[in-house]
């Protein structure tokens, strides 16, 4: 287990930005802006948009069959994981993330709970909240569970 953390560290933390910290010598992850989550990084993908929480017991079951969605598409280069967590303490979230599998490096977490920018930019208001988004960035399925996601993201590949 504790290998299987570190190298879900290394692979966020290199897939993330880093700030420096004035109160400490160490890096910490750059969630705290939205320069870090942006979407148009991704353009040209469908983006599987996770919004969820190491508190919300439905969406803790539903991440695990995330991951087998993800596993479905993990080398598709035309679809991208992307999970945004509304959790307030950082050790929730990290280990929720280690426990439940979410093995996709883009995981985002401001601490803000549904004060957070990308849920008031999606208007997230009940978890789970799984988006589908076409290559232009726009919201083309909502789903609360990841077996419709499945269909529905399997359809959008094919049109």
């Amino acid at each position: 287990m504790k290998t299987y953390l570190f190298s879900l560290l290394i692979v966020t933390l290199t897939a993330t930005a880093f700030v420096s910290d004035s109160k400490t010598s160490d890096a910490v992850l750059d969630n705290t802006t939205l320069d870090t989550f942006n979407l148009q990084a991704y353009k040209g993908k469908f983006i599987v948009l996770n919004f969820w929480a190491s508190w919300s017991k439905a969406s803790r079951l539903e991440n695990k069959s995330l991951v087998h969605v993800y596993q479905n598409y993990q080398i598709n280069p035309k679809v991208v994981f992307v999970s945004v967590s509304l959790d307030t303490d950082k050790i929730s979230w990290q280990s929720a993330i280690a426990d439940d599998g979410l093995s996709w490096p883009n995981q985002y977490c401001d601490f803000k709970k549904y004060a957070s920018a990308p849920a008031l930019q999606f208007k997230v208001s009940t978890l789970p909240q799984i988006m589908i988004l076409n290559t232009n960035g726009e919201v083309v399925y909502t789903a609360q569970n990841a077996h419709d996601l499945e269909a529905q993201l399997q359809a959008l590949l094919k049109s």
